[in-house]
């Protein structure tokens, strides 16, 4: 006798799909009472700066020579290095040095943190796709609840028109 093997890639009904999971989590923490300075990423993004550096495989002479081309400004070693330097609170990084910095570095960490911040996701382009994908695929289960449930309740109605008839 074999075992059946459960899907797992289907909600099945009343269980929340992850997307409502975490935007009820999200609604959640909308509600709860503010933290003063709950909103203030500077380590985080310090964090995820060095880590992208790290992990890029380049040096960051090559990452501030990319980053310059990219952003049509110059972006110094000197810069990259403050910052990402903890002592150096005045040298923060800029929002519009990102897409640059993402593109050198191949790195999405920094928008990561920003984006959690303000409550959304980062996805690259197929995991984008896949996650529409699978809203479809959600929104079709649902419609298919919708018609089931309309043709028993179309069925139910045309038994008891066959039994009103019948009494006739």
């Amino acid at each position: 006798m074999s075992n059946r093997q459960k899907k797992t890639d289907t909600t099945s009904d009343g269980q929340l799909s992850l997307f409502e999971t975490v935007i009820r989590q999200e609604m959640e923490i909308a509600k709860s009472a503010p933290v003063p300075g709950c909103f203030n990423i500077r380590q985080q993004v310090v964090a995820a700066l060095s880590s992208a550096l790290r992990h890029a495989g380049k040096s960051r002479e090559q990452i501030s020579d990319e980053m310059t081309l990219y952003a049509g400004e110059e972006i110094t070693v000197h810069m990259i290095n403050a910052w990402v330097c903890q002592s150096k609170e005045n040298h923060r990084f800029p929002l519009e040095y990102l897409p640059a910095f993402r593109r050198a570095t191949d790195n999405l960490d920094v928008l990561n943190v920003a984006s959690q911040a303000c409550g959304a996701f980062t996805l690259r382009g197929p995991d984008a796709l896949r996650a529409d994908i699978r809203k479809l695929d959600e929104k079709r289960q649902a419609t298919h609840a919708v018609e089931k449930a309309l043709d028993a309740e179309k069925k139910r109605l045309e038994t008891l028109l066959q039994e009103v008839e019948g009494t006739r």
